[in-house]
């Protein structure tokens, strides 16, 4: 798989998730210190190479999975690496080997947002093209 960062992510590693969206029906929204990603494509956290909550779980089983453990896992946590990958895999890295993988898998409707307060916005168009 070829990593394509070309876009420089720095601004957003150390910085800590400090909140998570946990309304139902809309997107998966993390808000950081100085920043948030707005998902809107399928997504999956993993630590190590176990998946621990995804997409899929929220959707066919909420009362068992839900927004609220995104945040369980998520909040307070440091973002210490940002990849882009060829293959439309977008991989936010987190202290105690967690990470966020958003796979953008729609022709019609954009994926993910990613911005800073800085004014960085980087998102995914309709059929994946990353935009800067």
């Amino acid at each position: 798989m070829g990593n394509l960062n070309k876009i420089d992510y720095s601004y957003f590693i150390n910085q800590a998730v400090i909140n998570v969206n946990t309304e139902e029906k809309v997107p998966l929204g993390i808000i950081f210190q100085k920043g948030s990603l707005i998902v809107e494509c399928p997504w999956r956290i993993r630590k190590g190479d176990e998946i621990l909550l995804g997409e899929t779980d929220c959707i066919s089983a909420p009362k068992q999975f839900s927004y609220n453990k995104v945040k369980e896992l998520l909040l307070s946590k440091k973002i210490v690496n940002i990849s882009y990958y060829r293959e439309l895999l977008f991989v936010m890295e987190f202290e105690d080997n967690l990470s966020l993988e958003l796979f953008h898998a729609s022709s019609y409707f954009e994926g993910w947002a990613l911005r800073g307060d800085d004014g960085f916005d980087v998102f995914t168009l309709p059929g994946g093209e990353v935009c800067y």
